[in-house]
C-alpha cells in the first residue's frame, strides 16, 4: 500500500532570526513502512551536513537558531515499494526590533531578601539586555557584578538586597533592528526583626512575669505582635491577668503553676516576620513535709530519729531542710540548719536527757523557707546521771580542824534530770588512802563544812552531783590545808652559838621536827639578852631556809658582855618555845676613854694626874698608858705603863712654866683604847675656862645651822668639850634652854654645825666650853634665827573611811600638830587620793588648803565600788608621805546603764521572746536582783506594761498574752534593792506574728427587698494581720445548717448584694475576714426579705 501524509507543513512559514522552528511532516505507514527524506532547495539535507538541522522521530524537521540563509523551500518525500509522495513549505526568516512583552514594574522588597526586576523583551534577532543604575552597568551579557544576576528572561535578580540598593534602575534592550529602554523604581524596606527577644524567666508564684519582645521595623510599615503559649495563640482579652503592651511586652500578673510553658513572640509585618521563644517557670515555696515522725534512738539515748515524706518542691529544687526543736515548751529554735535535700530522715543528736522535745521540719528552696510541718508529739528523753561535775569548787580552811567547801551546780544543760543532791569526798592529799564521803541531800545546798580533820594538813576534795539516774562525774580535786591551829610545840634543835667578835654572836640550829611546827614555818627568831638585864632582849628574825643547817647572827651587841641566847621557830599564830638558854660572852675589844681626867698638886716641875676607869671597859683592863710631851714637840714625848689598879700618876721632871700635852688610855688584851688628852702648864694650876664670845650663825638650812664663835679663856688647859644650848620655838629670857649639841676632843674648834634641828622653827643659841676643871659660864645668846621650810615628815594619823552615799565616801584623819608642819602654817593643807580596787584607773585627787581640816567627802564616785584612799600633808615646799591606804565601798544605787544587746523575736501571734546581755559591771552599782521588761503597743498612747524577771543570771523572757499582729515597743531595765535602773534605749520594736482575724464589726442591712438584701460591714477590730479579702455566706434560716451560699470579695469591699432570694423569708448571713493565716471567726446576723421599709437590722 502506498504511503499518505497525516501531517503537512503550511505553505509558508514565517520565523524570526535565532528562534527554533519545527516543520511538520508525518506519513502514515503503508506496507512496507515508508522512508522520509528532506530536501532544501532540491538538495538532500544529508549533503548539506548542517548541524542545526535535525530530523525528528516523528518525521518533522527542526531548525535550531535560525539564520537568514536558512530561508528557502523545504521538501519532504515519503516512499516505499508501493509508491512515493511529497509536500513542501517556504521558510521565510525575518528581523524584528525589540519590544516589551511585559514592561518592567516598580518593586518593593525587604532588606536581606531577593529582588527580581522584570524586563521581558521580544525581537529578532534576540535583543541584548543590560541593566544600569545611574551610569553604572550592573549586569549585561559581558558585565557581571556580585549580587546582580541577569536572568534568561531579561530580568535583574539582586541577592541579597541592601538598603543602599533602593533607587531607579534602567533596562536596555537592543538588536540589529533597534534599541529600547525602560525605567523601574526599587524600594527597599528595613527588615522587621526582634532585637530584644524574650528570655527564659523564673518568677515566684503570685508575682508578675514580664516577657519582653522588642522589635525594629521600617517606619513606613506597621507591625503586629502575636504571643503563643505552647504553640497556642494567647488572647489577652480572655484574661484580666494577661496584657500585651504596645512595645510587645507580655505581662502576666498573679502567676501560678498553670502559666508554666514555652512562650513564643511572633512579629508580623509586610517588612518581614520574626519569632522568638522563651520558657517561663513559676516557682513557689515548698510545701511542708508530711508524716513527720519522731522516735527515740534505741542505740543512743541522747538522740531522736526523725523521718518525713518529701514534699512538693514548689517547682524549684529543695536546697536544704531545716529542723527546729522546742525543749521543755520553750520557743522554737533551729537545731539543724542545712540538711541534704535528698534526705527524708535524720538523727537529731546533742539533746539533753530528762527533757521533753517537739520537732518540726521545713524545706527551703530558692524562693525561701516553706511552711513547717505539723510538730511531732512531745517526746521525753530518759534521765541520765549528770554529765558534768559541779563547777567553781572553792575550799578554804575554816579552823585548824575544818575546811569549808563551796561550789556551784553543774551547767543546767548537764543536769540530765532533776538534781537530788551532792556527794563530797575527801582524803589526805598525796596519799593513797581511802576517801571519806559526805552526802548533801538537797540540791539547793552548795556548801559543806568538813569537820574533824587533822591540824594543818592538806586535803584533796572532790564534789559530784546526783539525780534519779545516779551519780555524775566528780570535779577535779582541789587541795586545801586546815588552818595553823597552834604555834610550834617544839624548839629548834641542836642550837650552837659562838661569839664572832666583840659585838656579834653567830647561831647554828636545825628546825623543829615538821610534825611539831603545826603550820607554815614563817621563820626563826634569834634572841640575846644581857645577864644583868633580862628584859633588854635583842631579837633578829631569820627567814626559813629549807636546805641544810640554819645559821644567823645578832650584831651590835655590847662588847665583852655576857648574854643568854636562844632560838625559836614561829608560825602565823605566834612564836614557839625557845631553845634552852645558852650563856655566852662577846669577845674583848679595845676599851673606851677613861673618865674624869684631872690635875692636882701642880708645881713648877711636877703635877699629879688622876682619872677614873672607862665606862666602856670592853674587856679586862690590864693597865693604863700615860704619856706627856711639850706641847707641839713630839720628840719630847715620854710614856709610862701602869697597872690596872693605878688611877693616878705623878709626873716629875717637868720644865718650869712649860705647856704640856698629857694623854691617858686604858689597856686590855686587845690593845690601848681611846686616848683622853689635855694641856696644862707646869707651875700654873688650871682654872675654869671663860665663856665663848661673838656667836655668829650661818648656813641655815631646814635641819641644821653653822655656829661660828670665838673660844673663851681656856683656863690654862685644853678644852675637852663644847656644849651648844638653845631655846626652841618659844623665845624669851624666862624660857627654858635645852642642850642641842655636844662636841668632844676638838680643843681648837671655832665653828660647829648644829644638826637635828626642826624645820621652820625659831632658835636662839648659847655656848659653854669645858676643860679638866669644869664648865665655863654661858655665852651671850645669839640672834634669833628660823630654820628653812621642809616638806612634812609624817603622814596624818588615825585615817578612817565611812560610806557617805551611793557616790561618796567620808574620810577622817588626825591633823598634824603645829610642830610637824615644817613650814608656814598658812601653806599647810592636805591632799586626798582615791582609786578603784577592782580595776586600774587614774586616781581621784582632792586638795584641802585648810591646815585644820580633819575630814573630807569624796563625791562623784562609782556606785557600789570599793576604793582605796590615802591622805598626805603638804606645805609650800612639798608633800609629806602618804598615809597607809584604807578601804571603803560606796553604797548600792540603781544601775546607771541598761542591759546590753537587747533583741526581740516574735515566736507566735501572741508571744515575743526577748533576750539581753548583762549591764556592764562598772554600771551595775550594786547586786542586780533582776530585770523588768516594759512593753506597749507602739500605736497606743498608753503606759507600758511591766513584767519582772527575778535573778541576775536569767537574761531572756517570753512575753505572752500579746495582741496579734501588733507592733510592740520593748525595753529592759535592771534593778537593785535600791530601785530600777535606766531602761534600754532606743526601744526595740517587734511585731507579733499574724493569725486568723477576728470577726468583722457593725454588720447592717441598709437595703432589704423581697428578693434581695444589701449587707454592709466594717473591718475587724482585731485584724491580726493584713486583710486579704472577705467571705459572705447566707442561707435560709429554715434550711440545712451547712447549706450556705458563699461569695468571696476583695479586701477593699465593704458591702455585698444578695439576689434571687425567697420573698418574705428569714435568711442567716455570715461575714468573715481572711489573712495569710486563713479565715477568721464569722459575724452572723438574721434578716427577713420584705418590701416593708424599716430600720436596718442590727446584728
Amino acid at each position: 500500500e502506498p504511503p499518505y501524509f497525516t501531517a503537512e507543513p503550511q505553505n509558508v512559514i514565517l520565523a524570526e532570526v535565532e528562534k527554533d522552528v519545527d516543520i511538520l511532516c508525518q506519513a502514515m505507514a503503508g506496507v512496507p513502512i515508508p522512508t522520509l527524506v528532506w530536501y532544501k532547495d532540491s538538495v538532500p539535507l544529508s549533503r548539506l551536513e548542517n548541524p542545526r538541522y535535525k530530523v525528528l522521530l516523528s518525521g518533522g524537521l527542526r531548525i535550531h537558531a535560525l539564520r537568514p540563509q536558512d530561508a528557502g523551500i523545504f521538501q519532504c518525500f515519503a516512499s516505499n515499494q508501493a509508491g512515493e509522495i511529497q509536500t513542501y513549505t517556504y521558510l521565510d526568516v525575518t528581523n524584528i526590533k525589540p519590544a516589551f512583552i511585559q514592561p518592567p514594574e516598580d518593586t518593593t522588597v525587604t532588606e536581606g531578601m531577593t529582588a527580581v526586576l522584570t524586563c521581558e523583551v521580544s525581537g529578532a534577532p534576540r535583543p541584548a539586555i543590560s541593566w544600569k543604575k545611574g551610569e553604572q552597568i550592573l549586569a549585561s551579557g559581558s558585565v557581571q557584578i556580585p549580587r546582580f544576576v541577569l536572568l534568561e528572561s531579561g530580568g535583574l535578580q539582586i541577592t541579597p538586597v541592601f538598603l543602599q540598593d533602593a533607587g531607579n534602575y534602567t533596562c536596555c534592550a537592543a538588536n540589529s533592528e533597534g534599541a529600547l529602554n525602560a525605567f523601574v523604581m526599587l524600594t527597599v524596606w528595613n527588615r522587621t526583626s526582634i532585637v530584644r527577644p524574650p528570655e527564659d524567666s523564673t518568677v515566684i508564684k503570685g508575682t508578675t512575669a514580664t516577657l519582653r519582645c522588642e522589635a525594629t521595623h521600617d517606619p513606613r510599615i506597621s507591625i503586629r505582635y502575636l504571643w503563643k503559649k505552647d504553640s497556642v495563640a494567647i488572647n489577652p482579652s480572655s484574661s484580666s491577668r494577661i496584657t500585651v503592651e504596645k512595645d510587645g511586652t507580655l505581662v502576666i500578673s498573679q502567676t501560678w503553676s498553670g502559666d508554666i510553658g514555652d512562650y513564643t513572640c511572633e512579629v508580623i509585618s509586610s517588612g518581614g516576620n520574626d519569632s522568638r521563644t522563651a520558657r517561663l517557670e513559676v516557682i513557689e515555696l515548698p510545701h511542708s513535709p508530711q508524716n513527720l515522725v519522731a522516735t527515740l534512738n534505741s542505740s543512743y539515748s541522747r538522740s531522736v530519729v526523725l523521718s518525713w515524706v518529701r514534699p512538693f518542691d514548689g517547682n524549684s529544687p529543695v536546697l536544704y531542710y531545716v529542723v527546729e526543736l522546742s525543749e521543755n515548751n520553750s520557743p522554737w529554735k533551729v537545731h539543724l540548719s542545712n540538711l541534704d535535700p535528698k534526705m527524708t530522715g535524720v538523727t537529731v543528736s546533742g539533746l539533753t536527757p530528762a527533757r521533753t522535745y517537739q520537732f518540726r521540719v521545713c524545706a527551703v528552696n530558692q524562693v525561701g523557707k516553706g511552711r513547717y510541718s505539723t510538730e511531732t508529739s512531745r517526746l521525753m528523753l530518759p534521765e541520765e546521771p549528770p554529765s558534768a561535775p559541779p563547777k567553781n569548787i572553792v575550799a578554804s580552811g575554816r579552823t585548824n580542824q575544818s575546811i569549808m567547801v563551796q561550789w556551784q551546780p553543774p551547767p543546767e544543760s548537764e543536769h540530765n534530770g532533776v538534781l537530788h543532791g551532792y556527794i563530797l569526798r575527801y582524803r589526805l592529799a598525796g596519799l593513797p588512802g581511802e576517801y571519806q564521803y559526805k552526802n548533801i541531800t538537797s540540791a539547793e545546798i552548795n556548801y559543806c563544812l568538813v569537820k574533824d580533820l587533822i591540824i594543818w594538813t592538806q586535803y584533796e576534795i572532790q564534789v559530784a552531783s546526783y539525780n534519779g539516774a545516779g551519780l555524775g562525774a566528780f570535779s577535779r580535786p582541789v587541795t586545801e590545808y586546815t588552818l595553823q591551829g597552834a604555834v610550834p610545840t617544839a624548839p629548834p634543835q641542836n642550837v650552837q652559838v659562838e661569839a664572832v667578835n666583840s659585838t656579834t654572836i653567830q647561831f647554828f640550829w636545825n628546825p623543829p621536827p615538821q610534825q611539831f611546827i603545826n603550820g607554815i614555818n614563817q621563820g626563826y627568831k634569834l634572841l640575846a639578852w644581857p645577864v644583868d638585864a633580862p628584859d633588854s632582849v635583842t631579837v633578829v628574825t631569820i627567814a626559813p631556809d629549807f636546805h641544810g643547817v640554819h645559821s644567823g647572827c645578832i650584831t651590835n651587841l655590847k662588847k665583852f658582855t655576857s648574854y643568854y641566847t636562844s632560838v625559836l621557830c614561829f608560825t602565823t599564830p605566834g612564836d614557839g618555845p625557845r631553845s634552852p638558854p645558852q650563856l655566852l660572852r662577846t669577845l674583848e675589844d679595845k676599851p673606851g676613854v677613861v673618865g674624869h681626867l684631872s690635875f692636882t698638886e701642880i708645881l713648877d716641875t711636877s703635877l699629879k694626874v688622876s682619872w677614873q676607869e672607862p665606862v666602856e671597859k670592853n674587856g679586862i683592863i690590864t693597865g693604863y698608858q700615860i704619856s706627856w710631851e711639850v706641847y707641839g714637840r713630839n720628840e719630847s714625848r715620854l710614856a709610862r705603863s701602869l697597872s690596872n689598879s693605878t688611877l693616878e700618876y705623878k709626873i716629875t721632871g717637868l720644865a718650869s712654866l712649860t705647856t704640856y700635852t698629857i694623854e691617858v688610855a686604858a689597856v686590855t688584851a686587845q690593845g690601848s683604847g681611846w686616848v683622853t688628852s689635855s694641856t696644862i702648864s707646869s707651875g700654873v694650876p688650871p682654872e675654869l675656862p671663860g665663856a665663848p664670845t661673838n656667836l655668829v650663825i650661818s648656813n641655815i638650812s631646814p635641819r641644821s645651822a653653822t655656829l661660828q664663835f670665838r673660844p673663851g679663856y681656856d683656863g690654862k688647859t685644853s678644852i675637852s668639850k663644847w656644849i651648844v644650848e638653845g631655846q626652841v620655838g618659844v623665845l624669851g629670857d624666862e624660857e627654858e634652854w635645852v642642850t642641842l649639841h655636844e662636841v668632844e676632843n676638838e680643843p681648837d674648834a671655832q665653828m660647829l654645825e648644829v644638826p637635828n634641828l626642826t624645820p621652820y622653827t625659831h632658835y636662839r643659841f648659847r655656848m659653854r666650853q669645858v676643860n679638866v676643871v669644869g664648865s665655863s659660864p654661858l655665852s651671850q645668846p645669839s640672834r634669833v634665827i628660823q630654820t628653812l621650810q621642809a616638806p612634812p615628815d609624817v603622814a596624818p594619823g588615825s585615817v578612817t573611811v565611812r560610806t557617805a552615799s551611793e557616790t561618796s565616801l567620808w574620810l577622817r584623819w588626825v591633823p598634824l600638830p603645829d610642830t610637824q608642819y615644817n613650814g608656814n602654817p598658812e601653806s599647810v593643807g592636805y591632799r586626798i587620793r582615791a582609786w578603784r580596787v577592782d580595776l586600774p584607773s587614774p586616781a581621784l585627787l582632792k586638795v584641802l588648803s585648810d591646815r585644820l581640816a580633819r575630814e573630807c567627802t569624796l563625791e562623784e564616785l562609782q556606785e557600789w565600788t570599793e576604793y582605796e584612799l590615802q591622805v598626805q600633808a603638804f606645805n609650800a615646799i612639798g608633800a609629806g608621805p602618804w598615809s597607809e591606804a584604807v578601804r571603803g565601798r560606796t553604797r548600792e544605787s540603781v544601775p546607771s546603764a541598761p542591759p546590753e544587746n537587747v533583741s526581740a523575736e516574735a515566736v507566735s501571734s501572741t508571744q515575743i521572746l526577748l533576750t539581753w546581755a548583762a549591764v556592764p559591771e562598772s554600771e551595775q552599782n550594786g547586786l542586780i536582783l533582776g530585770y523588768k521588761i516594759l512593753y506597749k503597743a507602739k500605736d497606743l498612747d498608753s503606759e507600758p506594761k511591766s513584767q519582772t524577771v527575778r535573778g541576775n543570771h536569767t537574761q531572756s523572757a517570753l512575753l505572752s498574752g500579746l495582741r496579734k499582729f501588733v507592733l510592740y515597743e520593748l525595753q529592759v531595765l535592771a534593778f537593785t534593792r535600791i530601785g530600777d535602773g535606766v531602761p534600754s534605749s532606743p526601744a526595740v520594736t517587734e511585731r507579733t506574728k499574724d493569725d486568723a482575724p477576728g470577726p468583722p464589726v457593725r454588720l447592717v442591712f441598709p437595703e432589704v427587698r423581697l428578693t434581695s438584701v444589701r449587707i454592709v460591714w466594717q473591718p475587724p477590730e482585731e485584724p491580726n494581720g493584713i486583710i486579704l479579702g472577705y467571705q459572705v455566706a447566707y442561707r435560709l434560716a429554715s434550711s440545712s445548717p451547712n447549706k450556705f451560699t458563699t461569695v468571696e470579695v476583695g479586701s477593699t469591699v465593704r458591702q455585698f448584694t444578695a439576689t434571687d432570694l425567697s420573698p418574705e423569708s428569714a435568711y442567716i448571713f455570715r461575714t468573715s475576714a481572711k489573712t495569710r493565716q486563713g479565715w477568721g471567726e464569722p459575724l452572723e446576723a438574721t434578716v427577713i426579705t420584705t418590701e416593708k421599709r424599716g430600720k436596718a437590722c442590727q446584728p
